[in-house]
């Protein structure tokens, strides 16, 4: 579902399993790195109703925006 509403869907993994090996391998390399890693959940119809609102694509950089403004509310900082 993710890949169907994504505007960048070509740039992204072409499979689930494929998406989580990336996904496992970069949140490994955070955390050597001492970065602290917190998942966010992207669900389809709150990202694209997200994007909407703001008159965003469906991009990389709305996933990032979305992402950091999640976290922002979560931490009692908006």
């Amino acid at each position: 579902r993710i890949l169907a509403i994504m505007e960048d869907a070509a740039n992204l993994a072409p499979s689930y399993d494929g998406w989580l090996v990336a996904a496992q391998n970069n949140e490994a390399e955070a955390r050597r790195a001492g970065i602290e890693v917190v998942r966010v959940p992207l669900d389809p119809e709150t990202f694209t109703r997200w994007c909407a609102d703001r008159g965003s694509a469906r991009t990389r950089a709305a996933r990032v925006a979305f992402v950091n403004e999640v976290m922002r509310r979560d931490a009692g900082d908006e």
